[in-house]
């Protein structure tokens, strides 16, 4: 006497949609990753801009000219050209750096991402 077992597990089908839906994943991954770690890059210079020493007394022409210099050492060329992403707006005993930008690419075919950064950090010149 022969016994009927149910058989488990996925079909081909099941298979090619599972393995499509992970590619697709991946290809998002691998276009919007690169983007967010250059905005923890620009975090990083900016966040240790209030902690250098050539800071104190300088104008904010030159604290301008020492951010983008430290974005190109990052190689955050197009930010470092980019002169609407940061602005400097005066406080008391120094300035309030403000990054404000939009970095946008595809993810395929007509299809694109645009992702808004935003950061402030406080620059003491006094």
């Amino acid at each position: 006497m022969r016994i009927m077992r149910k058989q488990s597990g996925l079909t081909m089908i099941s298979w090619i949609v599972i393995i499509g839906l992970v590619a697709v994943q991946g290809i998002m991954a691998l276009r919007i990753v690169p983007v967010y770690l250059n905005y923890n890059s620009v975090r990083s210079v900016m966040d240790k801009l209030p902690q250098d020493s050539e800071v104190k007394g300088i104008s904010v022409k030159k604290l301008d000219e020492l951010l983008r210099k430290r974005l190109k050492i990052n190689n955050l060329y197009d930010l470092a050209r980019n002169k609407e992403a940061f602005k400097f707006k005066k406080m008391q005993g120094g300035y309030v750096l403000v990054a404000h930008y939009e970095d946008k690419g595809p993810i395929m075919g007509n299809l694109e991402f645009v992702a808004t950064f935003d950061h402030k950090v406080e620059i003491i010149t006094k």
